[in-house]
């Protein structure tokens, strides 16, 4: 896929109630750009049926893939997969490839024992729900909606597990200068430079910490590297050599 995009969907009153702190949505960010998809949203929702249909439905007519986060597993609160299925008009069945990678994962980690039927509840799934990924531990992904569980550990692995189908035939391009300037002395002439390159995106990232090496980041980002290269050479030329810390990439 060329130039694909993406919505993350995290779902948990837990996050939104500072019980649990979420490491999925970061992750999610950093690996998504780094495949070379574009994050149009991340959204963090309660464990309530209607706010998920209603971001799943939203979501998935403008990204290429929508993302969940949580409410896959076996108890009451694990609601994303109903709502997945309403928000797409599907039913849900049981899906027994999953139902069988769930025996097998739970008689793995049990000495051999069954699981109970509160277990294979999972496998419950809309119709039309594909396997993705390692086998033993599928990813599962109906149209273009991905559901990924909650616990970060699990989240990653099933995300990194469909890296292949994800990534872009366009990465995109980054520098960074570092500077020892503060913003006000840059700010008109770092103006001009975006107006002059409309094809990337030109960011100012100020630090006030105590300890940081620099002032500022700039950033320089596009899919077309000839574009970057060309608007960090306008960039350097319109900085005192003495300002530049040090230049990262493309």
């Amino acid at each position: 896929m060329p130039n694909p995009s993406a919505a993350l969907i995290v779902v948990g009153s837990e996050v939104l109630s500072a019980k649990v702190q979420d490491e999925n949505g970061p992750y999610a960010i950093r690996r998504l750009h780094e495949l070379g998809v574009r994050v149009l949203a991340v959204h963090i929702i309660p464990d309530r049926v209607a706010e998920v249909i209603a971001a799943v439905d939203a979501e998935r007519r403008r990204a290429d893939w929508v993302f969940t986060s949580g409410g896959v597993g076996p108890t009451h609160d694990d609601i994303t997969v109903a709502a997945v299925a309403a928000a797409l008009g599907r039913r849900v069945a049981r899906s027994e490839p999953f139902a069988l990678a769930l025996r097998a994962i739970h008689r793995r980690h049990h000495d051999g024992q069954e699981p109970p039927e509160a277990a294979l509840r999972m496998a419950d799934l809309p119709e039309g729900t594909r396997l993705l990924g390692d086998p033993g531990f599928p990813t599962l992904a109906v149209e273009n909606v991905v559901m990924l569980p909650g616990p970060p550990r699990f989240f990653r692995f099933q995300l990194d597990a469909i890296a292949d189908l994800l990534v872009s035939d366009q990465p995109f391009r980054l520098a960074a200068v570092y500077l020892s300037a503060g913003e006000e002395r840059f700010a008109t002439e770092l103006a001009a430079v975006a107006v002059a390159h409309p094809a990337v995106e030109i960011g100012s990232y100020p630090r006030f910490d105590e300890g940081a090496d620099h002032r500022v980041k700039l950033t320089v980002e596009s899919r077309d590297l000839g574009a970057v290269q060309a608007a960090l050479q306008a960039l350097l030329s319109m900085l005192p050599p003495g300002w530049v810390i040090r230049v990262e990439g493309p």
